[in-house]
């Protein structure tokens, strides 16, 4: 029997396989319908399976504009706590051109286990900080 860690460690591995491979549904068979995901290029919080669907067809749209995506993910921190588990993870992603784009980002997933599986709540990325802003004043 796959241990919890294994289990959520191939969920994250999923969502970034069917990003790549242009599938939506399969992104969304491991979240909570009523799941919130802060996105790295997204400035407002997206809310629930409608407003998932957009943000899908959007990113879609930005993803198939540029060059061929690379990533890397760096091993999961993962705890589990009877019903809810907490992720945390590095990734780097590097679009070739056209439109070429960079970064590495941190994300935060947040699971609960409904009637024996593992389902996201919420999804956070955010860009890496490159160190403390100058002090000029």
């Amino acid at each position: 029997m796959q241990t919890e860690e294994k289990q959520i460690k191939e969920i994250i591995y999923g969502i970034f396989d069917s990003f790549e491979n242009h599938d939506p549904d399969g992104i969304e068979s491991y979240m909570h319908p009523d799941s919130t995901v802060w996105d790295v290029f997204t400035p407002q919080l997206i809310r629930g399976a409608e407003e998932r669907e957009k943000f899908h067809t959007d990113d879609q749209t930005q993803m198939q504009s540029r060059g061929k995506l690379s990533m890397t993910i760096k091993e999961p921190v993962i705890n589990v706590w009877s019903d809810m588990a907490i992720a945390r993870y590095y990734l780097n992603y590097s679009y070739e051109p056209p439109n070429p784009a960079s970064g590495d980002v941190r994300i935060t997933d947040v699971f609960r286990k409904i009637k024996n599986k593992w389902l996201i709540v919420h999804h956070h990325e955010g860009a890496v900080p490159e160190g403390v802003p100058p002090i000029t004043e």
